[in-house]
């Protein structure tokens, strides 16, 4: 399981990327770890500014903007921890005592089983690898062993992308559905920045905010803002719908 293993699964995730004809990127990661641990989607996220997860990377991951837009879970658990959070029964009481808004939400979403691995570099938490499965049960010694060596190499991959010249307008992050939808996020949280004369960090809270209250996605707020139909305002507490 050392680095044949790793080698192997190298392999796995090159050959997800030839097949979409693509650089091998955070992605094929999440392709490869879905297909390779039987998992319904597993996400990759950056511990942001502002935003506390930055959504990097997606492989049939809803519970990404879920757990994005009520600001609580087991990715943001394992950032703010910097270990694993490894949850194989979501639906019992203690998760929904830990998570109190998140877990049902997941729940009612067909997630069962939640894994997820800081990115580290060294003592510091740069992200997070998540694992979602719609049954319950504990990943075996194997796929834990393979859960890391992803993460691993997600965490190789993120440092690669920083080092490198970044793309305009981030396309080097958001080149392919559904992150994409992040970059609405992006832009719209700089836009309602603007519209408040506020920071990033406040800009997204009020963003997320209106989605959880309206029961909206967060990137269909986020359209909504960058479109131009939905205004926030610094003098009061209601959105204005155009």
């Amino acid at each position: 399981m050392g680095t044949n293993r790793h080698l192997d699964l190298l392999v796995v995730i090159n050959e997800m990327a030839r097949a979409n004809q693509e650089p091998m990127g955070v992605r094929h990661v999440c392709l490869a770890c879905r297909a390779g641990l039987n998992a319904a989607g597993v996400g990759v996220y950056l511990a942001g500014t502002a935003q506390p997860l930055e959504v990097v990377g997606t492989a049939g991951e809803e519970m990404a903007e879920l757990q994005v837009t009520m600001g609580e879970g087991p990715a943001s658990e394992a950032l703010r921890q910097n270990q694993p959070v490894l949850v194989p029964d979501l639906t019992n009481g203690w998760s929904a005592q830990r998570w109190p808004v998140f877990a049902p939400a997941a729940v009612a979403a067909g997630v069962a089983a939640v894994f997820v691995i800081p990115l580290t570099l060294g003592a510091i938490a740069l992200g997070a690898l998540e694992i979602c499965r719609d049954v319950d049960g504990p990943l075996s010694p194997d796929e834990l062993a393979d859960a890391l060596l992803f993460a691993d190499t997600a965490t190789a991959l993120l440092l690669g992308r920083s080092a490198a010249p970044a793309a305009p307008d981030g396309a080097d992050l958001w080149g392919a559905e559904p992150e994409r939808r992040w970059a609405v996020v992006h832009q719209a949280t700089g836009m309602v920045s603007v519209q408040l004369d506020t920071d990033l960090g406040e800009a997204f809270l009020r963003l997320r905010a209106h989605a959880y209250l309206s029961g909206l996605r967060l990137s269909e707020v986020a359209a909504d803002v960058v479109a131009r139909r939905l205004r926030f305002t610094p003098d009061t507490n209601h959105e204005k719908q155009r």
